[in-house]
């Protein structure tokens, strides 16, 4: 008997990347042209107590955007352009400025730590004094 009653091979579970490739077209992405984004980007989370891993989690589903390799680009490097060579409004110079600040932040504390509690700054500088103009006298 050959028929779609025939004795039919058993039926298999799709791979997992067969799902993927299939939910990316069902939601109008091509597989070939998109990529998995971190949002928030990974070096803008905070690490959590343990340091082992980022608070919200790196593999956390929630956080983990597919997104077309250009929007991908756009949101890692900033917007450019030809005329405008800058990474401003990526997440590049999210993760630059906020280490800058961390670091800034830090000497700050140092220097505020090491002061003794009512005691006076020093003084930087004095302004030199001049003396007065001497007019001369008429005659």
């Amino acid at each position: 008997m050959t028929g779609p009653l025939s004795a039919a091979p058993k039926r298999k579970r799709p791979p997992l990347l067969v799902q993927l490739h299939a939910a990316l077209r069902q939601l109008g992405l091509e597989p070939d042209e998109c990529e998995l984004d971190h949002d928030p980007a990974l070096g803008i989370r905070a690490v959590n107590a343990d340091g082992t891993d980022w608070d919200p989690p790196q593999h956390d589903e929630r956080y983990l955007v597919w997104r077309p390799k250009r929007e991908h680009d756009v949101k890692t490097f900033g917007p450019g352009g030809e005329k405008r060579i800058t990474t401003a409004g990526g997440d590049i110079h999210r993760i630059a400025k906020l280490r800058r600040l961390t670091t800034e932040q830090e000497e700050h504390r140092r220097r505020m730590l090491g002061k003794e509690p009512g005691s006076q700054r020093p003084r930087s500088s004095r302004w030199p004094s001049r003396p007065f103009s001497k007019r001369k006298q008429k005659g």
